[in-house]
């Protein structure tokens, strides 16, 4: 008689996984310090609309900003260096190394224009003021014997008569006793000996003057 043979038994499948531990499972792993060495930088994890993906570290990205707005403070400043510095050069003044603009005579610590074309006094005036200087205020007796030798076109000074008074074009008062003018006209010129006047709205050349550059 034969021995009676059990049916072999079938494997049950494994449970399914819990919920939570699915979820933990489907999440990427967070690397800890230890295991982001040789990678130069330490990696986050950041929320997006498909899940969850590496960013830089914040303290890279702030470092990156504070270089980029210092970069660009610097650019702004050199721009408005060069800003100033091409407005100057174009009005003959960055600390150069002549100490008057081109064309300008030196002479002491003044640097004088003599120009070539005719004009009226205003006109001549108004020209010396947009080069920032004035029509010549003569200040002593050796600068007015350096006029007498370079004006041999008679030019306008920065003197006119203000009803019985004659005054500087700077507001310096003007001393009869150091320097006599002849002539019963309003706006004063200079001959090659002496200072005469003559109506403002005669032409002749001018002399502006400024301090030279130190």
């Amino acid at each position: 008689m034969e021995p009676v043979r059990e049916p072999p038994r079938r494997s049950r499948p494994p449970p399914p996984p819990a919920p939570a531990a699915a979820a933990a499972a489907s999440l990427p792993r967070v690397l800890s310090p230890g295991d982001g060495e040789g990678r130069g930088q330490e990696v986050l994890l950041r929320r997006s609309g498909s899940g969850y993906e590496g960013s830089t570290s914040w303290k890279a990205a702030l470092e990156d900003t504070t270089t980029r707005l210092l970069l660009g403070a610097i650019a702004v400043l050199l721009f408005a260096i060069l800003v100033v510095m091409s407005i100057l050069a174009s009005k003959g003044c960055i600390k150069c190394d002549a100490p008057c603009p081109e064309d300008w005579l030196l002479y002491g610590r003044k640097c004088y224009f003599f120009s070539e074309e005719p004009r009226d006094w205003n006109t001549g005036r108004q020209y010396c003021h947009t080069h920032e200087a004035s029509l010549t205020v003569i200040q002593s007796q050796k600068e007015l014997e350096f006029m007498f030798k370079f004006t041999r076109k008679e030019p306008w000074i920065g003197l006119r008569r203000v009803g019985d008074e004659f005054h500087w074009v700077n507001g310096d008062p003007f001393h009869p006793d150091e320097f006599s003018v002849s002539g019963h006209g309003e706006c004063v010129f200079v001959e090659p000996t002496r200072l005469v006047t003559s109506d403002c709205l005669m032409t002749r050349p001018w002399v502006c003057s400024k301090m030279a550059y130190t």
